[in-house]
């Protein structure tokens, strides 16, 4: 099994906010493995990460990262593994400002890019490559260069959903998230 799952961190606005924009409630129930469809964690220093077992969600496609990042930002990721595509890409007062994709069906050095991303891409870029390379380049039956986008979100919110931890050694706590008109959700 592998996973096939998408996040965001959104900054700027409250959790009410960005619940009620995604017509979602907390049900206060921990959710410390992100088995739910939909999880929820409040980030260190402010912000919100909305966590999906569904690569494909509504939430993460273009209109809704807009309306999400509107007064503030939004990272997100996407995370496929059963067909070893990943992207990342982050939104700013409504407007997209770059994403980065790969799709190892586009081949194995496939690496797409729009906007404007942050120069640390290059340098995530590189050593990937380079990786790939050592590995045995097109030949290797290893995909480094899914890895670029999820490092690229990982530097920028800390977060990484495979691991434990954040970088900076916090640990998130997620609770499950439900539809707001569910009426299974607590006041929290």
């Amino acid at each position: 099994m592998g996973f096939s799952i998408a996040w965001i961190a959104i900054r700027g606005k409250s959790k009410e906010d960005i619940l009620a924009q995604l017509g979602l409630a907390d049900t206060g129930a921990p959710d410390e493995a992100n088995e739910s469809p939909v999880s929820g964690a409040a980030l260190p220093g402010g912000g919100y990460l909305v966590f999906f077992n569904d690569m494909a969600h509504p939430a993460v496609q273009a209109e809704s990262m807009a309306r999400l990042s509107e007064g503030g930002e939004a990272l997100g990721c996407q995370v496929e593994e059963h067909i070893m595509a990943s992207a990342a890409f982050q939104y700013k007062d409504g407007a997209k400002l770059w994403d980065v994709a790969h799709l190892s069906d586009e081949g194995l050095y496939h690496l797409a890019v729009d906007g404007a991303p942050p120069a640390l891409l290059a340098t995530i870029h590189a050593e990937m490559k380079a990786t790939q390379d050592e590995q045995g380049g097109l030949e290797a039956d290893v995909d480094c260069l899914f890895e670029v986008p999820l490092m690229l979100a990982n530097a920028l919110s800390g977060y990484r959903h495979d691991e434990a931890a954040l970088l900076s050694g916090e640990t998130l706590d997620f609770t499950e998230l439900v539809p707001a008109a569910s009426g299974k959700a607590s006041k929290h």
